[in-house]
């Protein structure tokens, strides 16, 4: 079995370190135009993932493909990939999923899933697993935060992932339906909710834009919302920079980010992650959670992140999935395959609890 990992940043080298300790003992390697720290026993290539010729004499007869690469070239970048009509398992962000290559992934016969990672990612898997096991959904909310363990004063979080993203998620409408109305309200204009969590007691939430392809895959569904979770007072420090103007420009988005990931590295200050969901339909209720916490030298955000798209990426190189097209992650629950993917995590530590009650989140 052989894995290509394109993409050699901090989640490109935690995938490739995890696909590498698999049973499988499959060959790994990793493609990044820069060089990077060597991971033993994972081959480096350096080229470019949007030169074709460069990246397709690269991949010719992997098992699988991933792409973790900034969002700037994403989209870009998959489509190049895509070409090579090879499985792929795509973690890298854009402002919205890239499912309009679908139809030339098809053509191709490319079998890509899109958005692989927390939320979204493994919080669409197991609402799509509800979707398919209840025969439909009332209502979906999606809790998720990656929060320091110790929060530093004032901004009250760190950066676990591109500074300029995490900014994106303040100031890009937050998508979501409300009573079966499309909503897309301002994140930081909109009321905080509070949660409280026994391990980690009281937390802020504000409505964020992680649904994504939910609102596609779903229509009638009437209700769902994605909630970020963040220690108190981070939010209203956010409030207070978008009120002054910080975000008003790229040149000064590009600016504080750079200084926030100086400043706040996720090597000083040690992540947790709480990603809570729940589905409903007609009173009855599935919750899930996790709870992870930075190990072994990796951020909690990047271990959930890496070690789901890596499941996925398994789950591919074993043909358990391979429809042609490129396909969101909740299609991964939806034909039932959720348990592979749950299994697969938990022979790496992270587990993921299941309840179903009739009783709603605790807010």
């Amino acid at each position: 079995m052989r894995f290509v990992v394109f993409g050699g940043g901090m989640q490109g080298r935690v995938i490739a370190k995890d696909l590498l300790s698999r049973k499988e003992k499959p060959e790994v390697e990793i493609v990044d135009v820069n060089d990077i720290p060597q991971i033993p026993g994972v081959k480096f290539h350096k080229a470019n993932v949007l030169n074709a010729i460069e990246a397709n004499a690269i991949a010719s007869s992997a098992d699988a493909l991933v792409l973790a690469v900034p969002s700037q070239i994403a989209e870009k970048a998959l489509a190049n990939l895509i070409e090579f009509g090879l499985p792929i398992a795509d973690v890298s962000f854009t402002p919205t999923p890239p499912l309009h290559l679908h139809a030339r992934a098809i053509e191709t016969g490319s079998c890509c899933i899109v958005d692989c990672g927390t939320a979204p990612g493994l919080s669409h898997v197991l609402i799509g697993s509800a979707h398919t096991e209840f025969g439909g959904l009332d209502s979906i909310s999606i809790l998720v935060g990656g929060i320091p363990i110790k929060p530093p004063p004032i901004f009250q979080h760190a950066i676990y992932f591109n500074a300029a993203d995490l900014i994106e998620e303040y100031v890009r409408p937050a998508r979501g339906r409300l009573n079966g109305k499309e909503i897309s309200p301002s994140p930081l204009e909109e009321p905080l909710d509070t949660y409280e969590h026994p391990e980690f007691g009281k937390l802020e939430s504000f409505i964020s834009d992680g649904l994504r392809s939910l609102l596609e895959s779903f229509p009638k569904v009437p209700n769902m919302v994605e909630r970020t979770l963040r220690w108190p007072g981070h939010i209203e420090t956010m409030k207070t920079l978008k009120a002054i103007g910080v975000f008003d420009t790229e040149a000064a988005i590009d600016a504080i980010a750079s200084a926030w990931s100086r400043k706040y590295r996720p090597d000083k200050y040690h992540d947790a992650i709480l990603l809570i969901m729940e589905a409903e339909k007609a009173g009855k209720k599935r919750s899930w959670q996790l709870v992870d916490r930075y190990t072994d030298n990796q951020s909690a955000m990047s271990r959930v992140t890496g070690f789901t798209t890596a499941a996925i990426a398994s789950l591919l190189a074993r043909k358990k999935f391979t429809e042609p097209g490129v396909h969101a992650p909740e299609r991964i629950g939806i034909d039932g395959l959720q348990d592979l993917v749950l299994a697969d995590l938990a022979e790496r530590g992270l587990k993921v609890t299941c309840k179903d009650s009739e009783s709603s989140l605790t807010r």
